[in-house]
């Protein structure tokens, strides 16, 4: 006859999941950048909670934590660390998605171009992504030029990054799992073998 996993495994591994899931919930996801055109890229995170945002009249950007780094002919030129949205104004709007998977941006009405800076406002080098009109565009300002492209919208502009505790839940469940079951049996030495799948019989 097989024997049944005891109650209190069952609780104990629900309990850690919980315990780890819950925290996960809370925090903001983390979305890998990785743009390239013309001679620029555009690569590094952006940090926001899930969600749909839309950005007016130079609202705040929903962005935690800002770490792009531009680049122009190969070369690092810029960290830009903070996002403004001076240039999304009267009628335009600037939509953010952010889905457990990607980070889409779009655009209605114009102007609607959302920047990325180190300090300042429009300090040089930034990079812009937005439209003015049709199409849409993004841009890397720096002393040598701007090297521009157009951009169709809506444009996934990132990818989420797994959380740590969504990679290792699978791992604590299956350890808790076997330590219950060595546990198991210790007091029932019929109670089988997890590692090899076989089940004594009585």
């Amino acid at each position: 006859m097989m024997k049944f996993f005891p109650r209190s495994a069952l609780l104990t591994i629900v309990t850690a999941t919980l315990g780890l899931v819950a925290p996960c919930r809370t925090m903001a996801d983390l979305y890998f950048v990785h743009r390239v055109w013309s001679n620029a890229a555009l690569t590094g995170t952006l940090q926001l909670p899930e969600g749909n945002y839309t950005i007016m009249n130079r609202s705040p950007a929903p962005f935690t934590a800002v770490n792009l780094t531009l680049s122009v002919n190969g070369s690092q030129i810029a960290l830009l660390t903070n996002a403004n949205t001076q240039l999304i104004r009267g009628s335009g709007q600037f939509f953010i998605n952010a889905t457990p998977t990607t980070l889409t941006f779009s655009t209605a009405n114009v102007p609607a171009d959302l920047v990325f800076v180190n300090t300042g406002e429009f300090d040089i080098p930034r990079y812009t992504i937005g439209s003015d009109g049709n199409p849409g565009f993004e841009v890397a300002f720096y002393s040598g030029g701007s090297p521009l492209a157009d951009v169709t919208f809506p444009t996934v502009f990132g990818i989420a990054i797994p959380e740590p505790c969504t990679v290792t839940l699978g791992a604590v469940g299956v350890a808790t799992l076997m330590i219950t079951r060595r546990r198991s049996q210790t007091k029932d030495p019929k109670a089988g073998n997890l590692t090899t799948g076989t089940f004594n019989k009585t």
